[in-house]
C-alpha cells in the first residue's frame, strides 16, 4: 500500500509532481486510492518515490493522440502490455518506432490475439520485427500499460482498440524510472 505523501501541480502543462510512499492513518485524498492500487514500493515499506505525473482524460480530447506522442518520445525500447489490441493508428505508430530502431515488445490477453481485427495488426507488427505475444491463456492479461526506455510508465483503463476514443478513458504518463523498473518486471513475468 502506498499513500500519496505530496503533490504539486503545474497548471500550464496539467502535470503533477507526486511523492509517493508508505500508508498513514491522514491519506485519503482521491489520489490515495487511484496510486494505492496501482504503485507498490519497490525498496522497503519506508521509502517514498517521485514522480512527475501528467494525466489524458476523455474529456480533455483525444486521449490516442497524447498516447502517440509520448510513445514517439521512444529511444531504444518499449515494452507494452495490453488486454484489447485492434487500433491500427497505435499498430502504425508501433511500426514507425521499430523502423527508428525502437526496440518492440508487445505481449496481448491470448483470447483477444484470435479476432479477426487483431489478428491482421499482429501480423503487421511482426512483419516489422516487432516481438508479439500472446499471453494468459489460462486466465486475463488484463493489463493496459507500456514501459518506455526504462523511464516512464503509461497505465490506466485505455484499451487499444478503435472504440477506445468513443469511452470514457484515461490515462497516466508517470516519468519515474523507480515504478518503470517494477512494472519492466511484472511485464517480464506475464506469460
Amino acid at each position: 500500500m502506498v499513500h500519496l505523501v505530496n503533490q504539486a501541480r503545474n497548471a500550464t502543462n496539467n502535470t503533477h509532481r507526486v511523492t509517493l510512499g508508505p500508508p498513514h492513518l491522514g491519506a485519503v485524498a482521491g489520489f490515495y486510492l487511484l496510486f494505492s492500487l496501482t504503485v507498490v514500493p519497490i525498496a522497503q515499506a519506508n521509502d517514498a518515490i517521485t514522480c512527475q505525473v501528467r494525466s489524458a482524460l476523455a474529456s480533455d480530447g483525444s486521449i490516442v493522440q497524447q498516447l502517440r506522442n509520448a510513445l514517439q518520445q521512444a529511444h531504444s525500447e518499449v515494452l507494452v502490455a495490453l488486454y484489447g489490441f485492434n487500433n491500427p493508428i497505435l499498430a502504425h505508430e508501433l511500426v514507425s518506432l521499430a523502423k527508428r530502431g525502437v526496440r518492440l515488445r508487445v505481449k496481448i490477453d491470448a483470447e483477444k490475439t484470435t479476432k479477426r481485427k487483431t489478428r491482421a495488426l499482429i501480423d503487421l507488427l511482426r512483419s516489422a520485427g516487432i516481438s508479439v505475444e500472446a499471453v494468459a491463456a489460462d486466465g486475463r492479461n488484463h493489463n493496459k500499460f507500456v514501459v518506455v526506455d526504462g523511464k516512464q510508465v503509461i497505465t490506466g483503463s485505455y484499451n487499444w482498440t478503435s472504440r477506445a476514443e468513443e469511452n470514457w478513458e484515461n490515462l497516466l504518463f508517470l516519468d519515474c524510472p523507480e515504478l518503470a523498473k517494477r512494472y519492466a518486471g511484472e511485464w517480464r513475468k506475464l506469460e
